[in-house]
């Protein structure tokens, strides 16, 4: 998956919707003959750069927030809504690295802990 840094590649529909394919499964290559299958949440994390000096992708923290409540409480949802419904048994996050996050005054770690353990 290549993390462009257009809209629509750093909005919590693009994580709310690469999540739910690995939470549903997909045919790869659009071969319904070769199905990925689905993963269970407990053993999904997205990852994501802690900070814009990090690589593309980077997505602001309340936009992540904004996809975790849609992928594990199905709220404040976006145009695209999970077909896997609630998983309040996502993983959780991660980030490239954490020596950017320390870079950027550990926003990154501050929010997320705080979102899971809220």
């Amino acid at each position: 998956m290549r993390h462009g840094t257009d809209k629509a590649a750093i909005s919590a529909d693009f994580h709310v919707a690469m999540t739910d394919l690995l939470l549903n499964g997909f045919p790869v290559a659009g071969n319904t003959a070769n199905m990925f299958p689905p993963l269970p949440a407990s053993k999904v994390a997205i990852g994501m750069p802690a900070t814009t000096n990090a690589g593309n992708g980077y997505i602001a923290p309340a936009e992540v927030n904004k996809a975790l409540d849609c992928l594990t409480k199905l709220a404040n949802c976006g145009t695209y809504v999970p077909r896997s419904g609630a998983q309040p048994n996502l993983r959780g996050l991660m980030t490239w690295s954490v020596d950017w996050d320390q870079f950027g005054g550990r926003e990154f770690s501050r929010n997320f802990d705080g979102y899971f353990h809220r």
